[in-house]
């Protein structure tokens, strides 16, 4: 979890609403909502929105190393947002869930052929790791220009 209190309540703030969106989500699959509605909502939303908010955070702190705690901040982000996604692979192998995101070819976990090994266990992990490096790269990028963009001019110094 971060070192600062603000960028910690910030990151919980941020999982919390990651976990609102996975649940309506599963709830518009089930409920067989079409693909474009679904993807609305998607947590990868969330990987545009907070690089930006933990980059001001960060500088509104005065961190010494901003660029380092966005990393951690990002890697953090991305393994708890990612692993919960990973739980609805694993929920939907385990209930055959008929969702396109669950049954396509290109990735999907309930596919005829796939054992449970691969669907349960290698496929949900195969993604979230993917999807934690993008996050991180595509937070380092966002961020890192916020904090560019953002960063406080050095203060001169007075004799």
């Amino acid at each position: 979890m971060p070192n600062d209190k603000s960028t910690a309540t910030l990151m919980k703030a941020g999982v919390g609403i990651a976990a609102l969106i996975i649940v309506v989500r599963i709830v518009l699959e089930q409920l067989g909502a079409p693909e474009f509605v679904n993807s609305i909502f998607g947590v990868a939303w969330l990987y545009f929105i907070f690089p930006v908010l933990f980059a001001v955070r960060i500088l509104a702190t005065g961190d010494p190393s901003p660029f380092k705690s966005l990393v951690k901040n990002m890697v953090v982000f991305g393994i708890y947002t990612r692993v919960m996604v990973m739980m609805t692979y694993m929920l939907a192998y385990t209930l055959r869930w008929r969702s396109p995101r669950f049954t396509s070819r290109e990735g999907g976990n309930v596919v005829q052929g796939v054992g449970f090994l691969m669907g349960f266990l290698v496929i949900p992990l195969r993604n979230a790791i993917i999807w934690v490096v993008i996050v991180t790269l595509l937070g380092m990028i966002i961020g890192g220009i916020t904090l560019r963009l953002k960063k406080r001019p050095p203060q001169p110094v007075t004799s």
